[in-house]
């Protein structure tokens, strides 16, 4: 009886720990997708709303400050976050030039704790 409570203990910690892994690494090995919309200053749009070519100036000046940025998705109409990829992080400081600007980020989505992430590996322009 006791081996079997060992047993029963052991194959608990060892599930527990695959658990961990994965949701560890649950945004390692997707593929990349692409989403096209307006990059957005992140500070203005979830104070004020402000989006537009008419807010490309203020947008402008608050990503070279170091605020947060998003792209506005035309398909979804959701906000994702842009994050870094450090391995590419010239792909994220050009998106970073393009406020207020209609582009596509390629990149891996993460959702974590509801918020709605992109990791920028790719920018294009759309023209």
């Amino acid at each position: 009886m006791k081996a079997s409570k060992t047993y029963h203990w052991l194959l608990s910690g060892i599930s527990t720990a695959i658990l961990m892994i994965f949701f560890s690494t649950a945004g390692f090995g997707q593929t990349s997708q692409t989403l096209k919309g307006e990059v957005l200053d992140l500070s203005c749009y979830m104070t004020s709303g402000a989006t537009g070519k008419g807010h490309k100036a203020c947008a402008q000046g608050c990503l070279d400050k170091g605020l947060p940025a998003g792209i506005l998705n035309k398909a979804d109409g959701k906000v994702y976050l842009l994050v870094e990829d450090h391995k590419k992080s010239d792909a994220y400081k050009s998106a970073l030039k393009h406020a207020a600007d209609n582009v596509e980020i390629t990149g891996k989505i993460i959702s974590k704790n509801g918020v709605q992430s992109i990791v920028v590996e790719g920018v294009k322009a759309e023209g």
